[in-house]
């Protein structure tokens, strides 16, 4: 575990990867309320076996603080479950309304991909999402603008059947999360 978390901080802190902590939709469907460092918020509800729903809402402190916001709309299907490994799609709309114009924006846009997860212990699972964000042309190419809030990576470690703290990076700026299942 300790070899772990050294490898999922050197590759935040060196190569500065997208990642979600606490808005991160999961691979595995259910209900839950994320709260992330960001700021962010978010949330995804169950609305069948294999479907979840949800969004986050964010305003990233590296785009400049209240400056910027970033938001998803996604739908999750799940098309894997082996045990401990789950895998499922993830569509949605995203959007960066650029308050300050530093950043380009878009209001509005699409993103797709993949969400992976691996519980490596009953409380330990490592999540990772890759999610490309499409946004309207802005007229002016942004790095910044095709990260999805729905994309990340995050080690999740759940103290019981409603509380997840998690470590980990994303489009939102989270890097500590606190996901409450319900």
């Amino acid at each position: 575990m300790r070899k772990t978390l050294t490898l999922l901080l050197t590759s935040f802190l060196f190569f500065n990867i997208p990642c979600y902590a606490s808005s991160l939709p999961d691979a595995e469907i259910s209900n839950k309320i994320g709260l992330g460092t960001g700021p962010s918020i978010s949330a995804d509800f169950k609305v069948a076996p294999r479907v979840s729903l949800g969004g986050s809402l964010g305003s990233p402190f590296y785009r400049g603080f209240f400056t910027s916001g970033l938001y998803d709309v996604r739908l999750l299907y799940k098309f894997l479950d082996q045990g401990k490994f789950a895998f499922s799609g993830v569509i949605g709309v995203t959007g960066n309304p650029a308050f300050n114009g530093r950043f380009p924006g878009s209001l509005f846009g699409g993103e797709a991909g993949i969400a992976l997860s691996y519980q490596f212990l009953p409380q330990l699972t490592g999540k990772l999402n890759l999610v490309g964000a499409f946004p309207v042309w802005t007229g002016v190419w942004s790095w910044f603008g095709n990260v999805s809030p729905a994309s990340g990576i995050e080690l999740g470690y759940k103290f019981n059947n409603n509380f997840e703290v998690s470590l980990g990076g994303n489009g939102q700026g989270d890097f500590l999360g606190l996901n409450i299942y319900f």
